[in-house]
């Protein structure tokens, strides 16, 4: 089930009321039925594999647990994450693995079709991305001693499946979710009220702005590349970096939202990333429970260092907190993790190349002190400098191959490219492009320095309702042409 849908707002209608209706004892089985009856609504059938996922997670913890040889200890967290990593990849990395496979034969003479001629058709499971790391990084969590196991089977079902972090996250740690899900909630007006503005701003996301641009992003990206000056480029990445941000920080707002609305509290995924004025900042800023996760499964782990044990602060805590001679595994580290990082949102090169592209940036921010020192020195300038490196790390993002990913690097590199008299894009996307930009640093300086001065607060909730019935117009008038989240895909 999609949250851009009717269907959801019923769901919601249904959903929230009878969680509040039951006694506390039966709450967590009508919030495990009713994620369990999210999932099943896009396919049954892949239900039993998050299950299965599930299961596995909640024996091997146990079995972890249950003992303090050693051996036995790494082996049962070793069939946890081969046999749940295996899933993840025979469905999401299969064809990519054969099909380099078949490039790599072709080279030396050998030629057999690609799995797809073949008649095998993979369909990669909603969520699988998202859900594989929660439940793995309980499991490690339970392997380093941080946390205890839960008993109830039901309980840590409840927490996996939860619908509204379900299929794109936040990905949460069983810290911040069981404590709130066993202890007993009681309804607040406020806390309701808060979750329905954050639902009502995720939709107007979604539904206003990430669909609204997508038309402009497809053409620009599907069209003549070649023919693009350079002025095109920035457009094009400047368009799809707003529609990708409203449209996954859209979907965090729902899901955070409709949790809220049922008495449970998750961490922001987004915070302002457009704002940021070095690589090591944006990514305190832009899906930070991702970034958490991978600074404490993966980059810590491989720079020897300390993990911590929250979905907050991004990946830029743990570069702060490493000293100057761990410089060569940092790089290390580094590198391998954002490649990694790039093949988890895809199975393709391009992905892989994203990640490397930020790896690239966050070293040389690192480096040269020049760049290291400019948010200091000049902040305009180092958020004019880091919001261009941002949008151009979306080409490979949003390339359907290398080839094309190159072509669109080589017009911004290229100083003959810009030029206005050959421009490719209509004006309304350049108008488009840069009413966004406004709109964005605009509500960025109203709502921090003013946001709680005395004189503005009579104001505050008749604007806020304004705004609001304005978003709920609009959702109302373009809700029905329902598009898919773009963070599905992974």
């Amino acid at each position: 089930m999609l949250f851009n849908s009717w269907g959801y707002v019923l769901f919601l209608i249904l959903a929230v009321p009878m969680h509040w209706l039951v006694p506390h004892r039966f709450r967590m089985w009508v919030l495990c039925g009713w994620s369990l009856l999210f999932y099943a609504m896009w396919k049954w059938q892949f239900l039993f594999i998050m299950l299965f996922s599930a299961w596995l997670d909640y024996v091997c913890s146990r079995r972890i647990a249950g003992t303090d040889r050693p051996g036995w200890r790494k082996f049962w967290l070793i069939l946890d994450l081969t046999l749940n990593l295996g899933l993840l990849v025979g469905f999401k990395y299969t064809y990519f693995i054969h099909d380099n496979v078949r490039m790599v034969g072709g080279l030396f003479g050998f030629q057999w079709r690609s799995l797809r001629e073949m008649g095998i058709d993979i369909i990669l499971p909603l969520g699988i991305s998202f859900y594989t790391f929660q439940t793995i990084s309980y499991t490690i969590d339970i392997y380093r001693r941080v946390f205890k196991p839960v008993n109830s089977f039901l309980t840590f079902l409840t927490y996996v499946t939860f619908w509204p972090q379900l299929i794109a996250g936040p990905i949460l740690r069983v810290g911040e979710v069981i404590p709130q899900l066993v202890e007993e909630r009681r309804p607040s007006l406020d806390a309701m009220a808060s979750g329905l503005f954050l639902v009502v701003c995720g939709l107007f996301k979604k539904i206003v702005l990430a669909d609204g641009i997508s038309p402009m992003v497809d053409a620009a990206f599907n069209g003549n590349l070649t023919g693009m000056s350079a002025f095109d480029v920035w457009v094009a990445n400047f368009l799809f970096g707003f529609q990708i941000y409203c449209d996954f920080a859209g979907y965090s707002d729902i899901g955070i939202g409709s949790a809220m609305m049922i008495g449970l509290y998750f961490p922001d995924n987004f915070n302002w990333p457009y704002m940021a004025l070095s690589p090591k900042e944006l990514w305190t800023r832009w899906h930070i429970s991702l970034s958490a996760w991978i600074r404490d499964y993966l980059y810590l782990p491989l720079c020897g260092e300390r993990f911590r044990t929250d979905s907050t602060g991004g990946i830029a805590v743990a570069a702060a907190e490493i000293g100057s001679d761990h410089q060569a595994a940092r790089t290390r580290a580094l590198f391998l993790t954002w490649f990694i990082m790039g093949l988890w949102h895809g199975a393709g090169w391009t992905f892989a190349l994203w990640g490397l592209y930020h790896a690239v940036a966050i070293y040389l921010y690192r480096r040269l002190g020049v760049l290291r020192n400019l948010p200091k020195r000049a902040p305009i300038a180092a958020w004019a400098l880091m919001l261009c490196v941002t949008m151009a790390s979306w080409i490979p993002f949003r390339c359907q191959n290398l080839s094309d990913s190159l072509v669109m690097f080589s017009k911004i590199v290229n100083p003959l490219a810009y030029n206005l008299s050959h421009r490719a894009l209509p004006g309304y996307a350049y108008l488009t492009a840069a009413l966004l930009v406004l709109g964005m640093v605009t509500m960025y300086i109203v709502q921090r320095p003013r946001e709680h001065a005395p004189v503005l607060r009579p104001i505050v909730w008749p604007i806020k309702g304004l705004a609001v019935s304005a978003m709920i117009f609009l959702i109302l008038m373009l809700m029905r042409p329902v598009k898919q989240f773009i963070y599905f895909q992974f």
